[in-house]
């Protein structure tokens, strides 16, 4: 199907369907502003509660919001009619307020409105006072998603875009603080569902199912002691009695499709919840150019490659948690979950060398079929023990991990000029294997003084097996190559780690200090070569806020964090299915150790959010990607601990919602970045990069909501080269039909662009190689959401687990804090 049809069928299904579906509603925007203050010293009341209902049933709200840190708030009324407008604050008594919009109303001013003290209470009045949906703390902002109704029809993904520090741009994709360098958890624990693709599984996920969204901004040393930027940790509420969930689907043009199931329910004390998702996605039309340059060579001066490929992948992720209370002190829970994929590539082209007269010297085509496997198991029990004191806990728990990760792939090789052409199948089977058991305790003193401390013990087991076969040209079987050696990897790695933290709450400044200890000791084989590693990491961590007022902070802090090189980086698999550019992992890698500093201002109002963060780090063993010519012809990748890297830089984030129906974000990040190395070879590059995106959340006529993004990344600047700049625009709408428990959507990503180029490039004291990557850009598709079900009461989950996320994964995967 063309596809401006496509796009022309799904706007018109849209505007055909939405009258069906309309709601008969007053179309008019009544806003009502106020200004809390206190009755006695008539200060401001800073993030004031503000609830709206109807006067015939005071205890349905029908929307509320947080006023900001000067008291002030604006609350918008859809409908003509009586109303109760009710404002609460910790501390203070409940206000409440009658209010009359008519016709053609757009704006009630209520002037400032007095709380009283609950001090001052008469006896025998009780106050019912709920939680802001704002809380500041000194490592963490929490939004209050339980105390927003908007919550009751809207996905965990609407609702992130209404957290603090946090955006969403009209392509779903996450930043924090402006920057994708973040985890999310789920519970207090990574999940295998939000490490590959978070926006399609918290798509599925209701927002009436989460409790609170903490953004944590400095991990402390309770944390494993992993290089993050920052946590978003969706706390999910406790399942309920009954049964709820939501159904899910989408196409794009492109031939990718995807689906999705998230299921509640509870029975006595037994809950269960499950969350299925499956997407295929197709990228048609991949082009690929390498450009080779030999510095001094005595034949080949200049070799080319290209390709065209067709890929397609599959990926599978999903939990199911169980919990059992049994009573209200004791409660154990079981998870289970994970993800998985595969991907399935074709591409032909063909490689050609000439010398420094541009004459021919040999030439071969290549027609390659390469599968690869991946995907990451997560089992976990846990135990947790509160006490009648508040704060008061202690967990013990266990986690299973397997991570496989397969390749096989063949490759039909035919000379065409001085090259012996032959078919060749490689075969890699990795995985890890890893078991881990974790103790944690809290003892609040009081509401000042915290204390934690806790240990855990990680197993782990990685292998890799390879098998290089060729094909025999007389009797076509395939038979062990005679050149290649078998590289097979067994590691077994103990890792020991131990906690303690202590945080110091007052009313405008906050400290905390930690400390954490960790022992690795790895014994490794590679076919039949063995060695043993060992090293010791002490890991200290210190915060210090300063709060101006409700609104405004300023946070200074130190961390140091260490990251083991995963699999992908150790694994010494040759990858030599490009005879001209072989690959291959180095298990004698050792853990990178990363030095932060970092000074934070943020102002956090209802309307306006501001968050800037100044930061300079250094590491002095980091990984880095090694290239060098074996000959004029091939050139060898590998790892290496020989990076010192020094970056200091500044990033800006804004949000501005100046109507309850615009609201506009706008993030930038700008650094100065230094690489060298420390063996002795000379590299080194240095340079400046930086990004700027921005978009827009607009509610038009009819409650369609549409969205506009756009972002540009400068090159990035690397060890032995540069990537190209790359940008990217997009829009989408959707719709709420069926009263609200249907929800239909369109998007569209680079329209105007069909194809869109990549090109990097690397330099070495003997050749300089070009590559340019060519792609689909063009994407357009909807989705279609039902959700079905009515809860009641819940069910309690754990609030502390395991989370490993020290290890350093291939392409950025993995992770999360303890």
């Amino acid at each position: 199907m063309p596809r401006k049809t496509f796009l022309c069928g799904l706007m018109l299904l849209i505007v055909a369907v939405t009258p069906l579906f309309s709601e008969n509603k007053t179309d008019i925007t009544c806003t009502v502003k106020g200004i809390a203050v206190d009755s006695i010293s008539t200060e401001t009341i800073p993030y004031v509660t503000v609830s709206v209902s109807t006067a015939s049933t005071p205890d349905v709200y029908l929307k509320r919001v947080a006023g900001n840190g000067a008291g002030v708030f604006e609350i918008a009324i859809s409908k003509t009619g009586n109303y109760l407008l009710t404002l609460e604050s910790v501390g203070m008594q409940r206000k409440q307020l009658n209010l009359t919009v008519v016709a053609d109303q757009k704006k009630l001013e209520l002037g400032k409105i007095a709380l009283a003290s609950s001090k001052t209470q008469l006896k025998g009045v009780t106050v019912s006072a709920a939680k802001p949906l704002v809380k500041v703390d000194l490592d963490k902002i929490t939004y209050d998603i339980k105390s927003d109704p908007e919550a009751q029809t809207s996905t965990t993904l609407d609702m992130l875009r209404k957290v603090p520090l946090v955006t969403v741009d009209g392509d779903d994709n996450i930043q924090l603080k402006g920057s994708t360098n973040f985890k999310i958890y789920m519970n207090g624990k990574p999940s295998g569902m939000t490490t590959n693709n978070p926006s399609q599984v918290l798509k599925s996920i209701p927002a009436s199912s989460i409790k609170s969204i903490e953004v944590i901004t400095d991990p402390g040393a309770k944390y494993d002691a992993e290089g993050i930027g920052g946590i978003i940790n969706i706390i999910t509420e406790h399942s309920l009695n009954g049964l709820t969930g939501t159904v899910r689907g989408g196409a794009d043009n492109q031939g990718g499709y995807n689906g999705g199931l998230y299921v509640s329910s509870k029975i006595g004390k037994f809950g269960l919840t499950t969350n299925l998702n499956y997407s295929n996605q197709h990228q048609p039309g991949q082009t690929w150019l390498s450009e080779k340059e030999n510095q001094d060579a005595s034949a080949a001066k200049f070799i080319t490659q290209n390709s065209n490929s067709d890929s397609r992948y599959k990926f599978y992720y999903g939990n199911l948690e169980a919990s059992y209370e049994f009573d209200s002190l004791n409660l154990v829970s079981f998870t289970v979950g994970g993800y998985a994929g595969n991907g399935h590539t074709t591409a032909n082209g063909s490689t050609y060398s000439v010398d420094a007269n541009r004459d021919s010297i040999s030439a071969f085509k290549q027609l390659t079929q390469s599968t690869d496997g991946w995907g990451g198991m997560d089992l976990t029990l846990d135990y947790q023990r509160t006490f009648k004191k508040p704060d008061q806990m202690f967990t013990l728990s266990y986690k299973l991990s397997h991570t496989p990760d397969n390749t096989d792939n063949y490759s039909d090789l035919t000379g065409l000029l001085n090259y012996t052409g032959y078919n060749q199948h490689i075969q890699n089977n990795a995985k890890g294997d890893e078991h881990t058991f974790q103790a944690d305790y809290t003892e609040p003193f009081n509401k000042k003084h915290i204390i934690e401390f806790g240990a855990k013990y990680i197993l782990r087991l990685n292998t890799s097996v390879n098998t290089y076969l060729l094909q025999n040209e007389a009797t076509q079987a395939w038979e062990p190559s005679s050149t290649q050696p078998q590289n097979n990897l067994d590691e077994t790695q103990n890792i020991l780690g131990a906690y303690a933290s202590y945080s110091l709450k007052l009313e405008k400044f906050s400290f905390r200090a930690g400390v954490r200890y960790e022992q690795t000791w790895s014994n490794v084989v590679v076919t039949d070569t063995s060695f043993h590693v060992n090293f010791k990491n002490w890991v200290p961590s210190v915060s210090l806020n300063y709060k101006f007022n409700a609104s405004s902070s300023i946070k200074l802090s130190y961390t140091q964090r260490i990251s083991r090189p995963g699999i992908w980086y150790l694994n010494p698999f040759i990858d030599n299915s490009n005879p001209y550019s072989i690959h291959q992992g180095n298990p004698d890698l050792k853990p990178e150790i990363d030095n932060s500093f970092s000074l934070n201002y943020s102002y956090i109002n209802p309307k306006l959010t501001i968050n800037t963060n100044l930061f300079t780090s250094f590491t002095n063993n980091s990984i880095e990607r090694v290239t060098r010519a074996l000959n004029d012809t091939v050139i060898y990748n590998t790892f290496k601990n020989i990076g010192l890297n020094q970056n200091a830089g500044l990033s800006v984030y804004g949000n501005w919602q100046p109507t309850p129906s615009v609201r506009i974000n706008l993030n930038g990040n700008a650094g100065y970045t230094s690489l060298s190395t420390n063996d002795g070879s000379g590299l080194k590059n240095r340079g400046t990069d930086y990004s700027l995106s921005a978009g827009g959340q607009f509610t038009l006529p009819g409650e369609i909501k549409f969205n506009l993004y756009s972002g540009y990344y400068s090159p990035r600047i690397m060890l032995q080269g540069q990537n190209s700049a790359f940008y990217y625009y997009g829009l989408s709408m959707n719709r709420d039909l069926l009263k609200k428990k249907m929800n239909i959507g369109l998007y569209a990503r680079n329209p105007f662009q069909e194809t869109v180029s990549r090109k990097n490039f690397t330099v070495t004291p003997d050749y300089r190689l070009d590559n340019t990557s060519t792609y689909m850009a063009r994407s357009v598709g909807f989705s279609l959401t039902y959700r079905f079900g009515e809860m009641k009461n819940q069910i309690k989950k754990v609030e502390r687990t395991i989370s490993n996320d020290d290890v350093k994964g291939g392409g950025g995967q993995g992770g999360g804090g303890q």
